[in-house]
């Protein structure tokens, strides 16, 4: 058969690029691969996620490499089943029509060997196309096709490749532009923005923002290259601040595209406008899930419409069309059981629809509904359980989304999401911003509603809690104790129990520390009263703590053995104290292993912040040192003070702590002599996660980064993940080792890889065995 460069339906040259094909080394390593295995390769994903360009490429590549026959059929236009046929058919230089390809009687003398037939936009045009591709299928065995759809189209023999955004930046925010680089959305920005500003430069000023533009846009080539277009009017600072309303904004399309093309708004009606009226009710009402969300949260929020046992079906089907992803979808393997995400760009559109067919009222009650009942246990218990916080902890970004959302202002509910936001939310210990934020927020409840409001004490709370965290004690004094009294107006509670054992902490760091034991003893027989064994527990082990500082260490061991049992399913914030209690009890009995194992314990938890680590993690050092291992003694003591310059309250702030752990510091010195200064710096230029992780024998104190090895393009963070993948771990098992994020391993993996032009994790893992060698 002659051969043949390129057979399509429509003018000019398809596979002949106008702009440059910017990253998806992964993509086309991948489709290049599946497509020598499949006879029907379908690219599914979003609205602008580049699933026709990477087609396109995939061509060109097989082009390149001597495929005997290319055509391609774009579908876009098409309104039904006979315009589907009548463009393959043409695309095929009229080798088939109707009549061959429907035939009964086989052998017609036609032969496609070697042809691929690229079929773009297939969606509106789902089961129509299905047909037709399966019937050429079945008749020419030599035929195969490469598809683009937003969704499956679902026949025997596919093999579906979904298509996501681009790489985003590294999570850690490294600082230089160069590191920004690395990741593929910002260089397609930077492309885009150059081909409308050719003086555009990304620099050490609008890195970060760019970055920002890109995460926001959750890595579609579409929204970036439309953002990047604006460069001629905004700077990247200026359309960073503007991204709030991103369909108004992203208009300025090519006039080559298609119309879908032109704007965000336009490409994701096209999508909305194929959805069911059920799915796209309940695709407007999730927009008020900017966190992601699970089954239940998606039955609370469309209760007033649709049956409960309906919404699995409905998620399903959105997940297929690529308006959500899917908790299995590419890259999430081990983000989470039944949680679902919309890309925030996607959100903002269906979101608008919410808007404009005026069904907040009715979403936003639905989901201050379902999170109340999810935070409840805050106000119905004292400590609430490991597992209740790590559940409730998930819903971080939708708590903060439903406060500021149009709910009624004098809700007494907003009293209890207030609570559970401070409660849950440790970026407010760290972050200036986010604490004011949620302080507003804080206040705004307590002013909107009444006095007498059941939840009132929840809020006062947190009031407490964040004034202490910015230190503003007397205000954090006044608030807990006013939380207090109104809850010792009704009969003992769990609640109460917790009060009184956090307004004892602030007592203790103010230093009344008469007042913090008054407090603390009415705490635990207030504990005793409704039997919450989490909280008792947790009040028994700071009174053991008083104990022990006051010299009695029988007393101290009794309490802790009352303690000990329940200490396992405490939050770590918690946990932290009452295990840096037991460690202590057991250094001065001279029990090594047993201090050892009581200090390690919670240092597993990826949930606990650097302060709760730090008394944790000087407790090694003093075991170390007893130990003469003077060496990760200092590393520990030096690296403990950078975690937490700040010493507040708990036993690491008691002189009878400290005298301990500067006795070790001094022994480490004497123990090294000249070394030691060496080796207190090597501690204090660890990250709290290198901290950790040494600290639980899982790394040297120097890891790789700090060698003078070089470990070619990879930064420091990426390295410490590649090694780990050495060792088969999965992505929930590196982020419990370098304590961060599942996502945030996930995109690190994914950044790798395109880093170093490899395919899968296996290939990162021996490229890395290899380069330690």
């Amino acid at each position: 058969m002659k051969s043949e460069s390129l057979a399509t339906e429509t003018s000019g040259d398809l596979l002949t690029p106008l702009s440059s094909f910017v990253g998806r080394v992964d993509e086309m390593v991948e489709a290049s691969r599946l497509l020598r295995g499949t006879r029907l390769l379908t690219l599914t994903g979003t609205a602008g996620a580049g699933k026709t360009r990477l087609a396109l490429e995939v061509a060109r590549k097989e082009q390149r490499g001597g495929r005997q026959a290319i055509a391609v059929v774009e579908l876009g236009a098409c309104a039904g089943p006979e315009s589907v046929a009548s463009r393959v058919f043409a695309a095929l230089h009229g080798r088939i029509d109707a009549d061959t390809l429907f035939a009964e009687a086989k052998g017609s003398g036609v032969k496609l060997d070697g042809w691929l037939v690229v079929i773009d936009n297939c969606e509106h045009v789902i089961g129509e196309c299905g047909l037709l591709v399966g019937r050429l299928l079945a008749r020419y065995p030599g035929l195969q096709i490469l598809a683009t759809s937003r969704e499956a189209l679902r026949i025997p023999g596919e093999t579906v490749y979904p298509v996501t955004g681009l790489p985003l930046p590294d999570p850690d925010g490294r600082p230089s532009a160069s590191e920004y680089l690395r990741s593929d959305a910002v260089r397609l920005f930077a492309d885009r923005a150059r081909a409308v500003v050719p003086d555009f430069a990304l620099t050490q000023e609008n890195a970060a923002d760019t970055g920002a533009v890109c995460e926001r846009l959750g890595g579609l080539p579409l929204p970036i290259e439309l953002a990047a277009q604006l460069i001629r009017t905004f700077s990247v600072a200026e359309l960073r601040k503007r991204l709030d309303d991103p369909l108004s904004l992203l208009v300025g399309g090519w006039r080559t595209a298609s119309t879908r093309h032109r704007s965000w708004r336009a490409a994701l009606t096209w999508s909305y406008d194929l959805l069911k009226p059920m799915e796209q009710m309940l695709f407007r009402r999730l927009s008020v899930f900017p966190g992601g969300f699970g089954v239940d949260a998606a039955v609370a929020v469309v209760a007033d419409e649709v049956p409960a046992s309906s919404v699995p079906g409905l998620l399903t089907a959105l997940e297929s069309k690529s308006v959500i992803r899917s908790p299995a979808g590419p890259g999430r393997e081990e983000a989470g059981a039944g949680r679902f995400h919309m890309l925030e760009p996607v959100r903002c559109y269906a979101h608008q629809q919410l808007r404009d067919l005026h069904e907040e009222e009715q979403a936003y009650e639905g989901l201050t509904r379902w999170l109340a009942a999810l935070v409840s246990p805050l106000w119905r218990t004292g400590i609430a359980s490991r597992e209740t916080m790590r559940t409730a902890g998930a819903e971080l970004a939708n708590l903060r989304h439903a406060l500021e959302g149009p709910a009624a202002d004098d809700d007494e509910r907003r009293l209890l999401l207030v609570g559970g936001l401070v409660t849950l939310d440790t970026d407010t210990d760290t972050d200036p911003g986010a604490g004011t934020d949620t302080a507003l927020l804080v206040h705004g409840a307590l002013r909107a509603t009444k006095p007498e409001a059941r939840y009132r004490a929840i809020a006062l709370e947190a009031a407490g809690m964040l004034a202490a965290r910015r230190g503003a004690h007397r205000e954090a004094l006044h608030a807990m104790q006013e939380a207090v009294d109104r809850e010792r107006a009704s009969a003992p509670s769990p609640l109460l129990c917790r009060l009184l054992l956090r307004l004892s902490l602030l007592k203790e760091h103010a230093g009344d520390r008469s007042g913090a034991l008054e407090d603390l003893t009415a705490s635990v027989r207030a504990g005793e009263q409704p039997a919450d064994e989490l909280t008792f527990a947790v009040c028994v082990g700071h009174l053991a703590r008083h104990e022990l500082t006051r010299g009695d260490p029988t007393s101290a061991a009794r309490l802790i053995d009352r303690a000990l049992p329940a200490v396992p399913a405490v939050p770590p914030e918690w946990q932290c104290d009452v295990m840096h209690v037991a460690g202590a009890l057991a250094v001065e009995r001279d029990d090594l292993s047993t201090a050892e194992r009581h200090f390690t314990a919670p240092l597993r938890s990826p949930a606990k912040g650097p302060g709760d680590a730090a008394g944790l993690i000087e407790g090694l050092a003093v075991v170390a040192v007893r130990r003469f291992q003077f060496e990760r003694g200092l590393h520990l003591i030096s690296a403990a003070e950078e975690m937490a310059e700040s010493v507040t309250c708990g036993l690491r702030s008691h002189p009878w702590w400290r005298q301990r752990v500067e006795a070790a510091r001094a022994a480490g010195v004497n123990g090294l002599t000249s070394r030691a200064d060496r080796e207190l710096a090597l501690g204090r230029s660890l990250r709290p996660d290198e901290v950790v992780a040494y600290a639980l024998g899982d790394a040297p104190a120097a890891p790789p980064a700090r060698d003078e090895v070089r470990h070619g393009p990879l930064s420091p963070r990426q390295w410490a993940v590649a090694a780990l993948l050495i060792q088969g771990l999965t992505n929930r098992q590196i982020a419990s080792r370098i304590h961060v994020s599942v996502r945030t391993v996930e995109t690190h993996v994914r950044n790798i890889r395109g880093t170093l032009g490899l395919r899968s994790r296996s290939h990162i893992a021996a490229w890395a065995a290899q380069s330690q060698q």
